[in-house]
């Protein structure tokens, strides 16, 4: 017989078997719930998720999900999850707001018939609840007519979805044009000192050129690797460059200032500075810049979003006209240094005529047709935030008649922010989590901002103003919890669409003027034993534009290659990899050798007499001998491209000795650690970034003399 003492352990050994994983599951949930506070919403979805997969009856976790799904916008996963908790009816009455926030996500997938059902189920349930509520679905039900109204007749613009090449699973937003180089901000770039896993991410500014891939600017544009960078406005003279700088001060919140930049006369980024108050207002955000220039002010207008003191409560915009004697054609005002050297602003104005209490973000103003465009939350519209426009008089420092909502189409029932209109008055942008746009995760399929482009139709005759079918209201915001409730009151003309309009000279690109010495260091790149493959030959009749040509049509692939075998966040990341390998470094060299040629053709013509020192390097695949003949053939294609480059201009300055291409030693360079030289490992030793790396030839030296 086993003693007392002994069958005790046995009984505590047992229940603590049986105890550890609803400790667990508890653990999870406490944890999600401190994510939730926090409003990391991400991280409390992969909690909740977590003790769903263990225990799926578990209703209250259930109810805790949806509502995270709802803030995280992931609305299929809360929409799975509302249903989950309806089918119990026992659990369903511990939930008096389940119908509403069924509603809610009805109402944002822009199913409005349902969402009106959901919210009359709700006003007719009654349950013991604050009265604002059913105020609240009350007007909920009055936004879907107007939105139902509103979706009748969508505008007439075609828009398109950006492609992979500028859009990420991420946000990407805050799109502007100057010359042919779309700006924009994206949230992709992963945080290296972040402790959590996942890492965090930053936000950084991206350049897509002529309609290639988005890339970083390059050296000396305003970056950090502590704090997010986003949202460029530039001055009408193209020099100047406001943007914004945000720090986290929690997971789900976040602080922005604004900052400036100059472009020189040499094409250099100076040193950034914050802007001095009143524009920053410590302890406020100020974020979102828009500068144009502004009719009635005879000069250039900055825009911003802020919920500084003064507005109507939450984010307002204001406007400040800035001194024309800012904007110079001369050398910069300052050195970029001392807070000091910058001018003074003035006290920033708020426009009232169209802010609320709830948020107003995005501005942009349009100086050909003087339409001020901005995205709401609080006025009635298709859901989420909706992009609305109003006029400015020239006369009067004022916005005339009411904001009209620009139209379905344009408009969605999800987030539609940033808008941006080319001074055509036909083309532009604007930023959207609509269903299309990327998702990071399959199964949460949360929506992230994308960029998509528009082009309205030709402005005609103006548009018949859509009446909805309701009186006449203006908006008020309350906030309850997480929930902004918008309840409707009073009168104001309901929301109209307009057909934004009418042309200006396009701001011209900031001009660029390299250096010769600015090329010394540009690398060539070459696909895997070209040119003239398996030959001995130290010279070659193929010019550089040719094999480079060939090598960018192999960058499928080459993505192919690398992403076999892959799936999910690491195929992404991969697949990334690769294609800003080609778009930044084979194209952005074969466009810079190109840009060199020009320069000489220049230099030439003016007596200078050039030397130009080029090296060969390959990677370790072939045996010395081989690449020593291989690199001689990269230089001899490069030496041809001069020779044949715009109907041979530089060709005599090559055959009287005033260009010369002189060839460095070869083999002197270690090939970088980690490149494979493994034969039959072409992933690695072909495919891989780091061994095409290795293939190339350089400009080590520049040299010129009268």
């Amino acid at each position: 017989m086993y003693s007392k003492r002994f069958r005790s352990l046995i009984f505590l050994l047992i229940l603590a078997v049986f105890s550890a994983p609803a400790q667990s599951l508890r653990s999870y949930e406490k944890a999600g719930d401190q994510a939730f506070e926090h409003k990391d919403y991400a991280t409390a979805f992969q909690h909740y998720n977590t003790v769903l997969k263990m225990d799926s009856d578990n209703f209250p976790v259930w109810w805790k999900y949806a509502e995270t799904a709802r803030q995280f916008s992931a609305f299929q996963e809360a929409d799975r999850a509302y249903k989950k908790i309806a089918n119990s009816k026992k659990s369903a009455k511990s939930y008096p707001l389940l119908q509403f926030n069924v509603g809610k996500v009805k109402q944002t997938q822009g199913n409005y018939d349902a969402a009106i059902a959901a919210f009359e189920k709700f006003i007719e349930e009654r349950h013991k609840i604050d009265a604002i509520w059913i105020e609240q679905a009350k007007a909920e039900i009055e936004n879907c007519k107007i939105a139902q109204n509103l979706s009748l007749r969508p505008s007439k613009a075609a828009i398109t979805h950006l492609s992979k090449s500028i859009n990420s699973p991420y946000s990407d937003f805050a799109p502007i044009v100057v010359g042919d180089t779309l700006f924009y901000s994206s949230h992709r770039f992963e945080d290296k000192k972040s402790t959590i896993i996942p890492k965090s991410r930053l936000t950084k500014v991206m350049i897509s050129s002529k309609g290639g891939r988005g890339r970083e600017p390059g050296r000396g544009f305003p970056s950090t690797d502590t704090a997010h960078v986003a949202h460029t406005a530039f001055s009408p003279d193209g020099h100047y460059i406001f943007f914004t700088v945000c720090k986290n001060t929690d997971v789900g919140d976040i602080d922005c200032e604004l900052w400036l930049t100059v472009l020189d006369r040499r094409n250099r980024w100076m040193p950034a500075i914050r802007l001095p108050e009143p524009v920053n207002m410590p302890g406020f955000t100020v974020t979102q810049p828009a500068v144009s220039y502004d009719p009635y002010f005879q000069g250039p207008v900055l825009w911003f979003s802020s919920n500084r003191p003064g507005g109507k409560g939450n984010m307002d915009l204001w406007y400040m006209p800035l001194d024309t004697n800012f904007f110079c054609e001369c050398n910069l005002p300052f050195s970029g240094k001392q807070l000091a050297d910058v001018p003074e602003f003035s006290a920033p104005l708020n426009a009232k005529e169209i802010n609320t209490t709830g948020n107003e973000l995005t501005p942009f103003f349009h100086t050909p047709s003087k339409t001020l465009y901005f995205s709401t939350d609080a006025r009635p519209g298709l859901g989420g935030y909706d992009i609305y426009s109003i006029k400015k008089s020239q006369e009067k420092d004022v916005l005339s008649g009411a904001p009209e909502n620009i139209g379905a189409g344009l408009n969605s029932s999800y987030n539609d922010i940033y808008f941006y209109l080319k001074n055509d008055g036909i083309n532009g942008y604007l930023s959207s989590n609509r269903p299309g746009s990327l998702y990071l995760d399959e199964k949460t399929k949360a929506l992230c901002n994308d960029l998509y482009s528009f082009v309205l139709p030709a402005p005609t005759s103006p548009p018949e103003p859509i009446v909805p079918a309701m009186p006449d209201t203006t908006v008020k915001v309350t906030k309850v919890g997480t929930d902004t409730l918008t309840t409707i009151v009073g009168k104001t003309p309901p929301p109209t669409i307009v057909t934004p309009k009418l042309p200006i000279p396009v701001i011209p690109e900031p001009p660029v003027l390299p250096k010769l010495e600015d090329f010394i260091g540009l690398p060539l790149y070459f696909d895997n034993d070209e040119p003239d493959k398996r030959t001995q030959r130290t010279t070659t009749k193929i010019s550089y534009e040719e094999t480079a040509v060939a090598y960018l049509s192999r960058q499928d692939l080459y993505r192919a290659r690398m992403t076999n075998g892959l799936s999910g966040a690491e195929e992404l990341k991969i697949a990334n990899l690769t294609d800003d390998f080609f778009e930044y470094e084979v194209r952005k060299g074969f466009d810079r050798l190109n840009q060199l040629c020009d320069i000489l053709q220049t230099q030439l013509q003016n007596g200078q007499r050039i030397e130009i020192i080029i090296k060969g390097f390959t990677s370790p695949r072939a045996k010395t001998d081989y690449n020593l003949n291989l690199g001689k053939r990269r230089i001899s294609s490069v030496r041809n491209h001069l020779s044949a480059f715009s109907d041979s201009v530089l060709l005599p300055y090559m055959q009287s000795g005033a260009l010369q291409l002189t060839e460095a030693s070869f083999g002197e360079t270690v090939v970088r650690t980690g490149v494979s030289d493994n034969i039959s490992d072409e992933r690695n030793s072909i495919y891989h970034p780091d061994a095409a790396r290795e293939r190339r030839v350089e400009i080590v030296g520049i040299s010129q003399e009268k």
